[in-house]
């Protein structure tokens, strides 16, 4: 057990570092599918969800430890939020695919980031 908790905690340190930079996309991402599609922008849309993607199989390789304290992150408003991503992307509407990004994601990430900082 103890093994399994240190590769957790080395891997929640790649999640800080990683989340540096895929929060400041996602709200990149979130502007331009707003205000600015570009060439690229459905290219730059799938290197979010594919980083989004990893964070959430971090949380569920690490959530009892992030948990073991507190149930910081609730397991089921993410569930929620991968859903309504599902769908917003399936209707193809960029605002829908951009809300849910910025209400749904960027909290989510955001308090995934701090507990991780909170148990390294």
């Amino acid at each position: 057990m103890e093994e399994r908790e240190r590769l957790q905690r080395e891997v929640l340190k790649e999640l800080i570092d990683y989340s540096e930079k895929l929060i400041p996309a996602v709200r990149t991402i979130v502007e331009e599918m707003r205000e600015n599609v570009k060439e690229d922008t459905g290219d730059f849309l799938n290197e979010v969800i594919i980083g989004i993607n990893w964070e959430i199989e971090v949380y569920n390789q690490c959530a009892s430890l992030i948990n073991a304290k507190s149930s910081y992150i609730d397991k089921k408003t993410m569930i929620a939020a991968v859903t309504s991503l599902g769908q917003s992307l399936g209707s193809g509407d960029n605002a829908m695919v951009a809300d849910c990004l910025e209400n749904d994601f960027l909290p989510f990430l955001n308090k995934l980031a701090l507990a991780a900082k909170m148990v390294v």
